[in-house]
């Protein structure tokens, strides 16, 4: 085994030839880095199910590029799941919804349902659209404390089998706030960078296509 080499955003041809090899890559994410690999890659997945010792609201996710991405990956998209999604994506923030059945993730204690998220980092973004959705996993140290360099990473992973290191910059900040969209009215589980407030006025206001977070350019994205 080897260990992983740093690259930039500018480097992301190679780093989706990775992915689409089954190869796992370390990312930027919303509060620390984020270990990634190929949805359709199941040898992968699984390792990545293996690493994972978080709760259900802090476990793996499926991070997409577009909404319609999302919509594949459930039975049932909700109006208020497109209420919250509609006004905070991209951004931090993780929807839990019923899951397809080759969609379940059983690293979490709870089944049939899947953990969604469209990154802020554009980058990412870019990698979902490009290579399909993306399962991931926050990388923390040994006290719990997130990873939030690419120096960190590539410490971290000095003699494993993980491709490449994106230096995407410092990370550090709240993690996504998570929300469980199963029920109604949705119940947040977890608050990260986005307060309960915000969810609670996005469910109140309604869906508007463009969101809170959303730069220029991104509604194109759906």
């Amino acid at each position: 085994m080897t260990g992983p080499r740093l690259v930039v955003a500018r480097q992301l041809p190679e780093v989706a030839d990775a992915l689409a090899e089954g190869r796992a890559i370390a990312v930027p994410g919303d509060g620390g880095y984020q270990l990634a690999v190929c949805h359709n890659h199941r040898d992968a997945v699984a390792m990545l199910r293996e690493r994972c010792t978080d709760t259900a609201e802090a476990g793996l996710q499926i991070a997409v590029g577009r909404r319609s991405q999302a919509a594949e990956l459930t039975p049932h998209w909700s109006r208020e799941t497109s209420q919250l999604t509609d006004r905070m994506w991209p951004g931090p923030l993780t929807v839990i919804v019923p899951a397809r059945a080759e969609e379940c993730l059983p690293s979490q204690p709870r089944v049939g349902v899947v953990h969604l998220t469209m990154p802020a980092w554009r980058p990412l973004r870019v990698l979902c659209r490009q290579n399909g959705p993306l399962v991931v996993m926050a990388l923390r140290r040994a006290d719990g404390e997130p990873l939030v360099t690419a120096e960190e990473v590539h410490a971290h992973f000095a003699d494993e089998d993980v491709a490449l290191v994106v230096d995407g910059g410092m990370r550090r900040g709240p993690g996504s706030t998570v929300v469980d969209c199963t029920l109604s009215p949705p119940k947040v589980l977890r608050v990260g960078a986005l307060p309960e407030s915000y969810v609670e006025a996005a469910l109140l206001m309604g869906a508007r296509r463009r969101g809170w977070f959303t730069r220029r350019g991104d509604a194109r994205e759906a």
